[in-house]
């Protein structure tokens, strides 16, 4: 069974291409390929020109990929393309070790992946207007980052990566598919996890991904070429593909794995898993009419469980239908969603869970009128348990998990260079990790952004070495 837990999502563009090889190492002159490929009746060809010092992306490169797409949805999907992270944020997403290592692992892989340019002809997806498109980009538009090591990233940097427009407005207009990225992350090698990827995004129609099959074939050869295998030998693409075959029978993603015909005639039958089966369409519908974007309705789905989630849309429609109105219809069902105990949906009349021996407001009409516990003042039970959770952890991941937050609320007011400041403060103990995050989101919630930037700039302007 898949595991319930993290679900992401992947740009499907990116996905179905194969743009990162599935081998971990490559040949030390694997610096281009190019295929030319068959979906139906249309051809498409894909080109990939790498550097001679770095070559064409692979090993890790996917993991990497895929959690960019994913940082930039959590941060909002700016129009800019910018995702404004730390290495360990970008490490974590991406489900690999934090530990020294990986951080050199790390730079090489965004190295690549900035140098790297690809030429796509007939490939590319402009799915808003239903369309084949040729484009040209590399996977990283931009990027910049500080560095206590001349061009050398370290576990202190903080990183403005600007992903290509191509890209961007992909995501923007919801040409996504799901990524189990729990279940991704169990997966022991890159080649399974980048294999996993691309069988998923195949099983997808492109031109209407809500449709997904439960199996596939294709041609050994071909295949191992869209895969980035280098070899004329089906013997060996056979052996490559096995390794990461025996993961994923093994895991329940793949039912079957079939050979059929021999030679460079051999063709692949894949069945997939029954776990692995995308959200309901209809229920998707149903949240994009309480206004729940496609890309949040698909996380949603995948976090909480469609169980839940139907639960959540039928108790929120009978909360509406009542009479209710939230200022905001998305909110209010993520909280319904988040918070199922706050709501109390008696037969007659309606009311939205309130403290013991108190009554409910009235309208106008004297009818009572549901409204939303918001309980005491002070913060929620919730609220004290993270911040107990997070005084329990280390300082260093205290110290992530505020520049995760203030990252994303002050990424378009804080120049790389303050965030880069104020990691410092927080690493060298001249600020309580907790303290500022507390007081950062209070002054934001409370409609003093400008004053908190503010603020924030001078007290780290009194801590600037001079």
């Amino acid at each position: 069974m898949a595991d319930k837990g993290i679900r992401r999502f992947d740009e499907l563009n990116i996905a179905r291409l194969s743009l990162i090889s599935v081998q971990e190492r490559i040949p030390a002159d694997y610096r281009d390929w190019s295929v030319e490929l068959e979906d139906g009746e249309r051809r498409y060809r894909v080109t990939c020109q790498a550097l001679p010092e770095y070559g064409v992306p692979h090993g890790i490169d996917t993991d990497i990929s895929a959690a960019l797409v994913n940082l930039y949805i959590d941060q909002g999907s700016p129009p800019d393309g910018v995702v404004t992270c730390t290495p360990y944020q970008l490490l974590q997403m991406a489900g690999l070790d934090t530990s020294g290592r990986y951080y050199s692992a790390l730079d090489e892989s965004l190295k690549r992946l900035t140098t790297t340019t690809y030429f796509i002809s007939e490939g590319w997806r402009d799915h808003p207007r239903g369309r084949w498109t040729n484009v040209n980009f590399r996977y990283i538009d931009r990027i910049a980052f500080t560095s206590g090591q001349a061009d050398q990233l370290d576990a202190t940097s903080v990183l403005q990566i600007t992903l290509p427009q191509e890209i961007a407005r992909s995501v923007r207009a919801g040409y996504l598919k799901s990524l189990d990225l729990s279940f991704m992350q169990t997966l022991r090698r890159p080649p399974t996890r980048a294999l996993y990827r691309l069988l998923d995004a195949q099983r997808r129609d492109p031109e209407n991904p809500d449709a997904v099959a439960m199996a596939y074939q294709v041609g050994l050869m071909e295949w191992a070429e869209a895969c980035k295998i280098v070899t004329d030998r089906p013997s060996m693409a056979q052996r490559t593909l096995d390794a990461a075959h025996e993961e994923l029978l093994e895991k329940g993603f793949l039912k079957s794995v079939e050979y059929l015909g021999r030679g460079k005639k051999k063709m692949l039958q894949y069945t997939f898993g029954e776990a692995f089966i995308p959200p309901d369409p209809a229920l998707l519908q149903d949240l994009a009419e309480l206004g729940v974007t496609q890309t949040r309705a698909l996380q949603l789905v995948r976090e909480h469980g469609e169980g839940a989630v139907e639960d959540a849309v039928a108790r929120c429609r009978t909360i509406l239908v009542s009479g209710y109105k939230p200022r905001s219809k998305p909110a209010f069902f993520v909280d319904v969603l988040k918070n199922p105990g706050k709501y109390l949906i008696p037969e007659e009349p309606m009311v939205a869970q309130k403290p013991a021996g108190k009554a409910p407001r009235r309208g106008a009409r004297g009818n009572p009128q549901p409204t939303l516990f918001e309980g005491p003042s002070g913060p929620s039970e919730e609220e004290v348990d993270e911040d107990a959770r997070l005084r329990a952890q280390p300082r260093e991941k205290q110290v992530e998990e505020v520049m995760r937050t203030l990252t994303f609320l002050l990424r378009n007011d804080l120049k790389l260079q303050e965030l880069d400041t104020l990691r410092l403060a927080l690493d060298e103990g001249l600020e309580d990790p907790l303290e500022i995050k507390a007081w950062a989101i209070k002054g934001i919630s409370s409609g003093q952004k400008g004053a908190v930037v503010r603020d924030l700039r001078a007290r780290l302007s009194l801590q600037r070495p001079t």
